[in-house]
């Protein structure tokens, strides 16, 4: 994936979030949001290590959660990992069961999900809506003679 945020974008991004800027902060953003997957915790600390860049695991940990905590990722669960998504707007995940990879999924992108899910149950009150589909990926399906 080309890289879409230089260093100069993420600054002002983070300012839009108010959090305030730090080295640390710039490279740890720059990872996330130029990624085109939904990275780990280690993932991040992976590639940051490829590019000589030492920072502790911890303190990439306790960066994602401040970005979290603002905004500017969702935390994103699979069987045993926890993924961090950049894309904060509307869309469906499909987490393939079996080899873990996450897809973003932009079906009818207009779609007010709150709006036709609330139309459904009218006695209820959604905050927000949140669709992942479980199943099993093409390539695996492919490996396993699984027909999809």
């Amino acid at each position: 994936m080309e890289n879409i945020y230089d260093k100069g974008n993420i600054a002002k991004i983070l300012k839009n979030y108010n959090i305030k800027e730090t080295p640390n902060r710039i490279k740890v953003a720059y990872e996330l949001l130029n990624s085109s997957n939904h990275l780990t915790i280690n993932d991040i600390h992976e590639k940051l290590l490829k590019k000589g860049q030492r920072i502790s695991f911890t303190s990439i940990y306790n960066i994602v959660k401040l970005f979290e905590s603002a905004g500017l990722v969702k935390e994103l669960k699979t069987n045993d990992k926890i993924h961090y998504d950049s894309n904060t707007l509307p869309h469906i995940h499909f987490i393939c069961e079996k080899c873990q990879n996450i897809w973003d999924l932009n079906i009818q992108e207009n779609t007010d999900w709150k709006e036709l899910l609330e139309s459904n149950l009218p006695n209820y009150k959604l905050g927000s809506v949140e669709i992942t589909l479980h199943g099993i990926c093409e390539n695996c399906s492919k490996n396993q003679n699984i027909n999809v």
